[in-house]
């Protein structure tokens, strides 16, 4: 979104519909036949084709914690009754600081762990710091705090990138990492509108989004989490 003009650009349309089909892709395979909880703002394309699949879809909203100074999350959901878990363009927004977006960080992923059933799954996309946005940003701690962004209540847009190690040291011993996704790792989004280019970098997205090695140095990773533990 063009802020200052309040319009669209061409360029963006493009990635936002290339991260949709890469990410969908992915999480519509876990998602069929399935009771799924949608947890923060994700992607309206992504809700609807996991509603044309799945057993169920509740959306949670996370609006209050996005700016929360406490950032304790506490879903007023039942233990064990979701098979699947999914958490897009959220975790990373959560909090108004440091301290903040940690507490969010981890209770986000202790309550996703306590309502989904053992043997199920927690789809999280988290922001890569050693991706090229990343080192751009000059990324040094796991919290970057973007000013000119507007969230409800608050003046600024927490941005906040955890490296896979540290992801797991927030991550609670029930939630064990099987697979990771790569989104966007290659070239700038504004290389997407160029003829005959544009669809050649897509399909190297697509690529790039499963190859050992290179899928660690995406802009975004999606992780897929199970839940472990004895099934019902």
């Amino acid at each position: 979104m063009d802020h200052a003009s309040g319009s669209t650009k061409p360029w963006t349309v493009r990635l936002d519909r290339l991260i949709d089909a890469l990410e969908g892709e992915v999480i519509l395979s876990y998602v069929a036949g399935a009771r799924v909880l949608d947890l923060g703002y994700g992607s309206p394309e992504i809700a609807r084709w996991t509603d044309e699949i799945a057993e169920s879809r509740v959306h949670f909203p996370l609006d209050r914690w996005l700016s929360d100074a406490q950032g304790e999350i506490r879903l007023p959901l039942d233990a064990n009754s979701f098979d699947v878990v999914v958490c897009t363009r959220t975790f990373a927004h959560l909090g108004v600081d440091a301290e903040s977006s940690l507490n969010a960080a981890r209770t986000l992923l202790a309550e996703a762990s306590r309502v989904t059933t053992p043997g199920g799954y927690v789809l999280l996309e988290i922001k890569n710091p050693r991706s090229m946005r990343g080192l751009a940003q000059g990324i040094r701690r796991p919290i970057t705090i973007v000013r000119g962004r507007i969230l409800p209540g608050t003046d600024h847009r927490l941005d906040r990138y955890d490296t896979l190690k540290h992801l797991a040291a927030l991550t609670p011993p029930t939630l064990v990492r099987q697979q990771i996704h790569a989104i966007h790792t290659l070239v700038p989004g504004r290389a997407l509108t160029l003829p005959f280019i544009g669809p050649l970098i897509a399909r190297a997205e697509r690529w790039a989004r499963d190859m050992p090695v290179i899928r660690h140095f995406g802009a975004d990773l999606l992780v897929i989490l199970r839940r472990e533990g004895e099934t019902r």
